[in-house]
């Protein structure tokens, strides 16, 4: 069984195929029970009265469910919202007041009282209630047949929802599912989760192969034993991962080749990929085919490719991003004009989203029209060499840290609105482009029995994903300032560096 994203619907069905599908931290469902559930909810969905303009949102961690909830989603022209229950409460209502979303999905344990849906099924998808009464939505959440939402962080302390069309995901589905790694009897170990987009290399490859997905939560993730039980147990081929999460695992002796001979393909994506960590990567695994990929949620997953080979390696001391994906154009936006000099990299092509929702002014100024086609500025730094792209670092305050993307300025514009923090400046630590962990500083009104760490990280927990939350909260009298009297970032790395 297959589904095919270009029909919209399953194809090669058997019935009574017992053979595993989808493994969940929870439950493993066969290819008959992934399509008994995907037609069910289907068959509800149908038969509910309300506005299917409104999106729905899924609130989980890597059930075997919520992929049942998404191709079903998919299937049926709904467009979706994949929160993951690493997100707070609070950030799920602000989501649901965003998109004007009346239904909830609810996968976990966790009651969302505050969330203001109309409509809610239960872990088990069951309808637990039903109080909608049909009023169209302000918003036309539909145009262009949106495909989902996915919010990201947003630098005014508000996350930014990224809609994207069902026909900028075809055209990712379309090149993506022809890679040169790609294939049947491939089996799929998931990393990423359902808050980031790369969720959906797994997705999408398993459901149009028909091959098995193994998904993965958090707790999993970090723990190396249970990991690689599961890694080894389901005979694992292929990783979509961010280079922090490989690396990582690269300190264990026992993950090598000898051990995982099953092992044949990685894919890098999320962050900037160093070539010191290629090199550890093909010493314990050297028959592995190691692919470097790069692309914003903005514009649908992925717009890059490219095998590292050693001749690749040898062409700069950085490792390209890869060659761009064919119906897609990369531009290098700089004052030369000159593409093998940094510059902005802007994306032109029908895989760029049609915008964030709600958000006139940001839509202005990130996305317009070129040649016809929608382009996006990413605020990232990059330049040609060849028909090689290669990234070179941000313009802006937003980094990328485990593969999660973070406005800076979003933790420090929260923590503003604490009764007891005057000023707030968040940086980056790095090695190379590698984000490796942030850090706040913070002037406060009254300093007296004030535990920054402690009381502001539980603050911040409430509010952001524990992936934003700093490594440290560092109080100063006053924080330095340039010439401009504007807070001197440079002079806080350097405090910190040299402490």
């Amino acid at each position: 069984m297959q589904y095919d994203f270009f029909n919209n619907d399953f194809v090669n069905v058997t019935p009574n195929n017992i053979k595993p599908f989808v493994v969940g931290t929870d439950i493993t469902l066969s290819f008959s029970e992934v399509y008994q559930r995907f037609n069910e909810l289907k068959k509800c969905f149908n038969e509910l009265a309300y506005d299917k303009n409104s999106p729905v949102i899924i609130y989980g961690e890597k059930q075997a469910n919520y992929a049942v909830c998404i191709i079903t989603f998919l299937h049926l022209n709904i467009p979706y919202v994949a929160v993951d229950s690493i997100m707070p409460e609070h950030r799920v209502k602000v989501i649901q007041e965003t998109t004007q979303s009346k239904v909830l999905i609810n996968l976990s344990d966790i009651s969302l009282e505050s969330v203001n849906a109309s409509i809610i099924f239960d872990k088990e998808l069951r309808l637990t209630k039903n109080t909608e009464t049909v009023n169209h939505i302000d918003v036309d959440l539909s145009k262009e047949n949106l495909a989902y939402i996915l919010f990201t962080s947003g630098s005014t302390g508000v996350p930014k929802g990224v809609q994207i069309t069902r026909k900028a995901l075809n055209n990712f589905i379309k090149w993506f599912v022809n890679w040169p790694i790609q294939s049947k009897d491939l089996v799929y170990m998931n990393q990423a989760t359902f808050s980031f987009d790369v969720y959906l290399c797994d997705l999408v490859s398993a459901f149009h192969y028909g091959s098995l997905l193994v998904l993965n939560d958090l707790q999993t993730l970090k723990t190396p034993e249970l990991f690689l039980q599961r890694f080894k147990t389901y005979q694992a081929t292929t990783l979509f991962c961010t280079p922090s999460f490989i690396s990582m695992y690269l300190t264990l002796p026992e993950f090598n080749q000898t051990n995982y001979p099953h092992f044949k393909h990685i894919t890098l994506l999320g962050e900037d990929l160093p070539a010191a960590l290629v090199r550890k990567i093909r010493k314990a695994f050297p028959d592995l085919k190691i692919i470097n990929s790069y692309g914003p949620t903005e514009a649908t997953v992925v717009v890059t490719y490219v095998e590292v080979s050693e001749e690749i390696l040898s062409l700069d001391k950085a490792v390209p991003i890869g060659y761009v994906k064919p119906d897609t154009e990369i531009l290098i936006d700089n004052e030369s004009k000159n593409p093998t000099e940094e510059g902005e990299l802007i994306i032109v092509g029908d895989n760029v989203s049609i915008g964030y929702s709600n958000r006139a002014d940001l839509n202005s100024e990130k996305y317009f029209i070129h040649n016809g086609k929608r382009a996006y500025r990413t605020g990232d730094l990059a330049y040609y060499k060849g028909d090689l792209v290669y990234f070179n670092g941000r313009m802006d305050s937003q980094v990328k840290l485990n593969g999660y993307r973070i406005e800076l300025d979003e933790i420090s514009n929260l923590l503003l609105k604490h009764s007891n923090v005057s000023n707030a400046a968040t940086i980056p630590l790095k090695v190379g482009n590698t984000v490796k962990k942030i850090v706040t500083y913070i002037s406060v009104k009254n300093s007296t029995d004030f535990d920054a760490n402690d009381i502001l990280k539980n603050y911040l927990k409430e509010l952001v994903p524990v992936y934003m939350i700093p490594s440290e909260i560092i109080v100063l009298p006053e924080l330095p300032t340039n010439s401009n009297y504007k807070t001197d970032k440079k002079a806080l790395l350097d405090l910190y560096i040299n402490r």
